[in-house]
């Protein structure tokens, strides 16, 4: 399936430059430039691209869901993304309910619908293999841009850690977004490459060397969370495909099976084991992590517990950091801290609160529920986005209102919505067969001559 555009679908030139034009978006989306437009004004460039990718994925929305331009608008909206347009309704009628700066939380919001939109846009507009290729594209500028704050603007790629150590960090903030980035990079190219080898296909030198600087970034941030964010999913592709039958997973179960379950496990068992595993040298905390959680549930179970304080303004609300910071010791690391819950499940309980945490969870599980009519390829990459967005989020948050994680949630659950889709069509197509069928005491067309014909044949002597 191919992005549509005025008045025509996009061949040719057409077509390559609305590619050229979403694999900008995607980039950016990636965290470009980041640091590496320091050396060139800083925040400013960094801001003014940022702010006109998210532009540009309007403008493509709005062109490729128009046949004239008559048509154009801004919302192409679909009966089988309706659980997804009423999740977000539902988060943002939380948040402006809520919020203490409604025209912060405002603009926080365009800028998530915008990315929400975009992330349907690619499932609705491109098939599964196209937009691995599209991502693809994209990370070879990602690649490209770490190089050069490696061997070219230094300053820009290095830092000084905790440590007192000379860190790389490339375009990101931390060596944390470096291999979270190229977990996600190099899980997605060998998907692609699995896609190509199922068809005989094979792939340049460039290619190679691209899957190899990912590996070597990877390796280079040293994040345990983000190796095994691209490890897991491939072993699940490999396991898959070797099963020798089709099976597929509930992932919106499983997801938020394993949401719940892990914080649960964390806040309950594993302190029972502390003991043992301080013994052999290991953290019991989950690196300070556990007290921190067990701190901010005992203050969502008094605060805002059903509505949470606005979409990504927890953090930004003073009045709330002041309040949570009560819940620890005087003495305590965690009355400072003002960067974040490290679990995206808490994440979204502190912004949206219980209805805005059920609504995420629900709509998962509803877009899943018929896993078994995606096709191979659209089921091949759910699995690929949502096993690290799974695996990250238990232990830090993975949405902002911009990145590419967020993006990518909202083509899953569009990806998943196509497998409903085709159920209710299917199910439409068996009803119409079963009510135009012929009646049992109806004789076929020409049955009545020809049964007497046969009657008169066999009464002849």
């Amino acid at each position: 399936m191919q992005a549509r555009t005025l008045g025509r679908n996009t061949a040719g030139n057409s077509n390559a430059i609305i590619e050229l034009l979403v694999v900008f978006c995607l980039l950016c989306r990636l965290g470009f430039p980041g640091n590496l437009a320091q050396p060139f004004g800083g925040d400013r460039i960094h801001f003014l691209i940022d702010y006109a990718s998210s532009f540009l994925q309007l403008i493509l929305i709005m062109l490729c869901s128009a046949n004239t331009v008559l048509d154009i608008k801004l919302l192409d909206l679909k009966k089988k993304y309706l659980p997804i347009y009423v999740m977000l309704l539902i988060m943002y009628g939380i948040s402006w309910m809520v919020t203490e700066n409604p025209a912060k939380q405002t603009s926080i919001i365009i800028r998530f619908t915008i990315t929400a939109l975009f992330g349907i846009w690619l499932a609705d507009n491109y098939e599964p293999e196209r937009i691995l290729e599209l991502l693809y594209m994209a990370y070879i500028g990602i690649v490209i841009a770490n190089l050069l704050t490696m061997f070219v603007f230094r300053s820009a790629g290095y830092h000084i850690d905790e440590n007192y150590g000379y860190t790389f960090r490339g375009i990101f903030s931390q060596k944390n977004g470096l291999g979270a980035t190229f977990a996600y990079g190099l899980m997605f190219q060998v998907t692609l490459l699995r896609m190509k080898m199922k068809k005989g296909q094979r792939m340049s030198k460039f290619f190679w060397l691209t899957m190899g600087f990912q590996l070597f970034f990877l390796l280079n941030a040293n994040a345990t969370t983000a190796i095994f964010c691209c490890v897991v999913p491939i072993a699940y592709q490999i396991i898959h495909d070797r099963l020798g039958r089709d099976t597929r997973i509930q992932w919106g179960v499983v997801y938020t099976v394993v949401s719940v379950g892990f914080l649960f496990i964390s806040m309950t068992i594993l302190p029972l084991f502390a003991p043992l595993l301080e013994a052999l040298g290991k953290d019991a905390t989950l690196t300070g992590r556990i007290p921190m959680w067990e701190g901010i549930i005992d203050f969502l179970t008094e605060n805002h517990t059903m509505t949470g304080y606005g979409m990504l303004q927890f953090w930004e609300t003073p009045s709330a950091l002041k309040a949570l910071q009560k819940y620890y010791a005087r003495d305590s690391w965690y009355r400072t801290m003002a960067n974040g819950a490290h679990c995206n499940l808490l994440e979204i309980w502190l912004d949206l609160g219980l209805v805005g945490l059920g609504a995420y969870f629900f709509t998962t599980v509803f877009c899943f529920r018929n896993v078994k009519q995606l096709t191979k390829d659209e089921y091949t990459l759910a699995s690929a986005i949502i096993l690290p967005i799974m695996i990250s989020g238990l232990t830090d948050r993975f949405y902002t209102n911009s990145n590419a994680r967020t993006m990518l949630f909202f083509t899953l659950l569009a990806l998943a919505c196509n497998g409903v889709d085709r159920r209710k069509k299917r199910a439409v197509k068996n009803r119409r067969a079963y009510i135009q069928r012929p009646s049992p005491e109806e004789p076929p067309p020409g049955g009545g001559a020809a049964a007497g014909a046969i009657h008169q044949g066999g009464a002849q002597p």
